[in-house]
Order: structure tokens, then C-alpha cells, then sequence
């Protein structure tokens, strides 16, 4: 599948593939035009890549990610460590914003209190 039909496929533009490409997250299979033909495996890929990147994960720490991924000494337990540092992150920023939404909510109730 060429850049092209993996843009449309999985409706990310071809920039950020490209941008994936330069960066060294992706490797398709260079074709005789010079446009590069990716496989299942990097299909895969990208949509993992666009998953983390819009779950929040650090740039830098993706290319880290997908480093373990690609070494297969690797144990699972590093990526795993990965993917819940990130989920405790995101719990973190749910319940900040939470304490934020109880605190208008305690604002808007002083303010209909104070009005009647």
C-alpha cells in the first residue's frame, strides 16, 4: 500500500507519514518510483503510532515504545511499563479536570443560592 492509499485508509495525512517516515517510526519497502510500499505489519504500525500519539504518549517516548517493540530481547513488562505510565497520566488529568468541574459546580450553586 503506498502513502497515498495509507493516508486515506487511515484518514491521517500524508505529511504525518511522512513525518513518521523521516523520524524513523516507519519503514516501508522503497518502490522503483521511489514512493514507499508499506506491508501488514507497518499498517499495524501506524495505526498504533497514531493511537498512542492521540492518547497523549511523548513523542520521544513512542520512539522508545517502538523500539522495545522491534527488539525482541525485550521483555513485555517494559512496554506495558510504558502504556500505564501514560494511563496514569491520563487518570491524573481526568480527575484534575474533575476537581475543576466540582469547583464551578460549587460556584454555580453559591451563585443561585445567592440570588433567590
Amino acid at each position: 500500500m503506498t502513502i497515498n492509499e495509507a493516508s486515506r485508509r487511515f484518514h491521517i495525512s500524508m505529511e504525518k507519514l511522512q513525518y513518521y517516515e523521516k523520524h524513523g517510526l516507519l519503514e516501508g519497502e522503497t518502490l522503483e518510483d521511489g514512493s514507499a510500499d508499506y506491508q501488514d505489519a507497518e499498517l499495524r504500525r501506524i495505526g498504533l503510532i497514531h493511537s498512542l500519539l492521540d492518547v497523549g504518549l511523548d513523542f520521544n517516548v513512542l520512539k522508545e515504545f517502538l523500539k522495545l517493540i522491534d527488539n525482541s530481547v525485550t521483555t513485555k513488562d517494559e512496554q506495558i511499563r510504558i502504556l500505564r505510565n501514560q494511563r496514569y497520566r491520563l487518570l491524573d488529568d481526568i480527575h484534575n479536570k474533575q476537581q475543576s468541574l466540582d469547583q464551578l459546580d460549587y460556584i454555580i450553586h453559591e451563585i443561585k443560592n445567592t440570588q433567590t
